[in-house]
């Protein structure tokens, strides 16, 4: 059970840092040639970084397999391949839900559960999301403490730190507790966050209605429409922090070598359908790529866990050269839908 929140200081959180050190080696935000990323904190060196989000999620940096690395080109200095304890400072929100929804999916690989065990989780709530964000249309909040160990809110002055897990209770024990007035300015903080991001729409049925929709759209076009813009390349699947068929890749991975080649191994390994056809299928069209991700994470995943395997986070529209936004698609998925009922 979480704890009550405490006050910390900005320029305690060096200190804060520093004790949970002692038992992981701490990441935390930094900026390099122009993207946020993770390097490992230093208590001489550290300094706040600016930033909305990171532009590799953190679970494809510290939890993915080392095969992944030259497919994303990651700037992480093999973080992943380093071994032993390790705690992330500043994940937003989006990226700690995205934690919550592979531990369903890959709960039963060695290689990432292992790996989850040991990874220490402070998230930090978007007191800016972007105008691409949309965790509130995938029940999630800017300020949603899901996947996190502590949370912590900037306050203006100081933060609000909380024990969501119950793991940082030993490196908060001596805050003094946030007040009434503090409490209260961190709700004015998130409800004008979730006023920021905002909902035109919701998703209430669409598992029902991109099942009615998939072949019909198939056969008259649509998804050719809506994904016609789409150059297939697969970075929106490379940045996303729920696309794991990764791991399903390094099963298989020998068997699909032996019938196509060792071109395999720089395949997009999510949505190429080398394994549903034997290995010997082309990669799919962009428009197909856009039907297949969009039936995955909306509709086959609501169906057996009850919520969509997306958070929000919004890069794919943020990295998308052909600015496909996929808010947008799915609106206008649910629009075409109604139309031909």
């Amino acid at each position: 059970m979480a704890s009550h929140p405490k006050l910390l200081k900005k320029e305690g959180v060096k200190e804060l840092l520093h004790s949970i050190s002692r038992e992981y080696s701490v990441f935390v935000p930094a900026n390099k040639d122009g993207f946020v990323t993770f390097e490992e904190f230093n208590k001489s060196n550290f300094l706040r970084v600016s930033y909305s989000n990171y532009y590799i999620p953190p679970a494809k940096g510290f939890l993915f397999p080392p095969n992944l690395k030259n497919y994303i080109n990651s700037p992480w200095e093999d973080a992943w391949l380093q071994p032993g304890k390790k705690a992330l400072y500043g994940v937003r929100p989006c990226d700690a839900q995205s934690l919550v929804l592979l531990d369903k999916a890959v709960k039963d690989n060695e290689f990432y559960t292992e790996k989850r065990e040991n990874i220490f989780i402070i998230v930090e709530g978007c007191n800016d999301p972007l105008k691409t964000c949309f965790c509130t249309l995938v029940n999630g909040s800017p300020f949603s403490s899901s996947g996190a160990d502590i949370f912590i809110t900037d306050a203006g002055d100081n933060f609000i730190a909380e024990d969501i897990s119950g793991r940082g209770t030993e490196y908060l024990s001596d805050l003094d507790c946030a007040g009434n007035k503090d409490l209260l300015r961190k709700e004015e903080i998130a409800a004008k966050s979730i006023n920021v991001i905002g909902s035109s729409f919701n998703i209430d049925g669409i598992p029902g209605i991109l099942e009615r929709a998939d072949k019909i759209f198939e056969s008259n076009g649509t998804w050719e429409m809506l994904g016609m813009q789409c150059s297939n390349c697969a970075l929106c699947t490379a940045i996303c922090p729920t696309c794991h068929c990764c791991f399903v890749i390094e099963d298989v991975i020998e068997m699909v070598c032996e019938e196509i080649g060792d071109e395999a191994k720089n395949f997009d390994p999510c949505i190429l359908n080398i394994i549903l056809s034997g290995g010997l299928a082309s990669a799919p069209k962009g428009y197909q790529r856009l039907q297949r991700r969009l039936m995955d994470k909306f509709c086959r995943t609501m169906k057996s866990i009850g919520q969509p395997f997306c958070v929000g986070c919004g890069r794919c529209t943020t990295a998308c050269s052909n600015n496909i936004d996929l808010k947008e698609i799915l609106s206008l998925v649910i629009e075409k839908e109604a139309k031909i009922r």
